[in-house]
């Protein structure tokens, strides 16, 4: 009775009312209370399937859906004093009659079970605090660790290369001042940029590596232990890399299109051995200009011989033909015959034009019937006789020829004219011969040294600096990348 009172009085005063005590002050069998200390106690609950899956909170403790409010939860809700008063007299009996059984728990206010569910809810969704320490692993693995190993490989293994820099021009006498449109916006350029760019590109060809290979075994030497592997001629067949294709780490070159000029860039383990090659690689390309040049000269010079040595055969064609004919016809210049007898068709013609004028005349007078009139038109018929075997000449054929006077006359001027023009075509070719003889003298490419091969007292390669900070931005941006990857991978994970 004692302890119906008990609980009653703590139910009045807003507590809730804890379970009663059987024996020495332990709650029966199978109950689960807070005990004395009501709100500040934890209640624990059997696992049931709803609670071994609910979703882990932030100290890896199963959350469940929360259907309902726990034992202590609802024992520590504030109940009204009138259904506590109402309800006492019902839970002291259950609590007498029915030992071991749970005590009843106080319904809790709908404000209060509120709360709770939203609490539930926002600690479901709030994921654990990612710790620091792979954070920093990362950071070191990504972004420390490259830097590192580049700097401790350019200060221990890199090998210094020195750069000897020298600057060419290729001139012509005959195109000193001159140069050529570039276009709207171009300006202008010299005109010797094709032999600028003839000697680049010999540079940079693999005639070049062997050339050198030969005089001074450069490529043997930067392929070897003396260089370091990063930067060692190898050929590697899985990667399509040859040694040609990374010898202008070595041997590079650059033009200048708006002066003309070559820059080469020469660089090797040592300073002296940097100036050497440079000088040999600046003799080989003179020799190949020069080779181009004559080349170019030479093949002008051979076609114009042959352009003249074409016009001498067609000159002798066309003397043969002309002997020919002037032996066929057995005359050496019928021109000269036919030009004879129109002169002595013209002679007679005149002749008899006076002979009737003295006819007429005759006749005219009266006397036309006398022995002179009638030796005058004896004359004047003979004349016209004349005439006709003279003009007969010059189209009937004569003698053992076949060939009308006039018909030969067309024959020797078609022979005489052609050859006129074969020597009109050798004298052209000569002409044409002698101008490129003068153009391969005066136009012959002159490969000039503007700078001297020269290198400076410290190395040129590699540059620590700008390596280092390449590798520390790309470190960098790959760290970020992973984060911003890892960031969204557990944004999706959520529910």
């Amino acid at each position: 009775m004692a302890r119906t009172t008990r609980r009653h009085r703590r139910r009045r005063q807003g507590r809730p009312a804890g379970p009663l005590r059987h024996g020495r002050g332990r709650p029966p069998p199978g109950t689960r209370t807070a005990g004395r200390r009501g709100a500040r106690g934890r209640t624990r609950r059997p696992p049931d399937s709803a609670t071994d899956n609910a979703p882990a909170g932030p100290e890896g403790t199963a959350q469940a859906p929360a259907p309902e409010a726990t034992e202590t939860e609802q024992n520590t809700a504030p109940a009204a004093p009138e259904a506590s008063a109402a309800k006492a007299p019902a839970a002291s009996a259950a609590s007498e009659n029915a030992p071991g059984a749970r005590t009843a728990p106080a319904p809790a206010a709908p404000e209060a079970q509120a709360f709770l569910d939203a609490a539930r809810a926002g600690t479901a969704r709030t994921l654990p605090p990612e710790p620091r320490g792979p954070r920093f692993r990362l950071l070191g693995a990504l972004a420390l660790l490259p830097v590192l190993l580049t700097g401790l490989y350019l200060g221990v293994i890199a090998t210094p290369l020195y750069e000897a820099r020298s600057v060419i021009a290729i001139t012509r006498p005959g195109d000193a001042g001159n140069s050529v449109q570039a276009g709207l916006l171009g300006g202008e350029k010299p005109v010797n940029l094709q032999d600028v760019f003839r000697a680049a590109t010999f540079i940079k060809s693999r005639a070049l590596m062997q050339d050198l290979e030969a005089q001074t075994g450069f490529a043997t030497e930067v392929s070897g232990p003396a260089v370091d592997p990063l930067r060692r001629l190898r050929d590697i067949p899985a990667l399509s890399i040859t040694r040609h294709g990374r010898f202008d780490r070595y041997v590079e070159t650059s033009v200048d299109v708006q002066s003309g000029l070559l820059t080469l860039y020469v660089r090797a383990p040592d300073p002296d051995r940097a100036i050497a090659v440079s000088e040999a690689v600046l003799t080989s390309a003179e020799a190949q200009v020069a080779r181009l040049g004559q080349a170019l000269f030479d093949q002008r010079r051979a076609d114009a011989a042959l352009m003249r040595e074409s016009a001498e055969a067609q000159v002798r064609e066309a003397q043969a033909r002309l002997l020919t004919l002037q032996m066929r016809y057995q005359d050496v210049d019928p021109r000269q015959r036919v030009e004879n007898i129109y002169a002595r068709i013209r002679g007679l013609e005149e002749e008899a034009y006076r002979t009737r004028t003295e006819i007429q005349k005759a006749q005219i007078a009266g006397v036309g019937e006398n022995r002179q009139t009638a030796n005058l038109e004896a004359l004047a018929l003979q004349l016209d006789a004349q005439i006709r075997t003279e003009r007969e000449q010059l189209v009937a054929p004569e003698g053992t020829s076949a060939t009308p006077l006039n018909t030969m006359l067309a024959e020797y001027d078609d022979a005489a004219l052609e050859l006129e023009l074969a020597r009109e075509a050798v004298r052209e070719a000569i002409e044409a011969e002698i101008a490129a003889n003068r153009e391969a003298a005066l136009n012959r490419s002159i490969f000039q040294v503007v700078v001297q091969p020269d290198t400076d007292d410290i190395p040129a390669y590699p540059r620590s600096f700008g390596t280092i900070l390449t590798v520390l931005i790309a470190s960098i941006g790959l760290l970020a990348v992973i984060l911003s990857g890892r960031g969204a991978t557990a944004g999706a994970r959520q529910p």
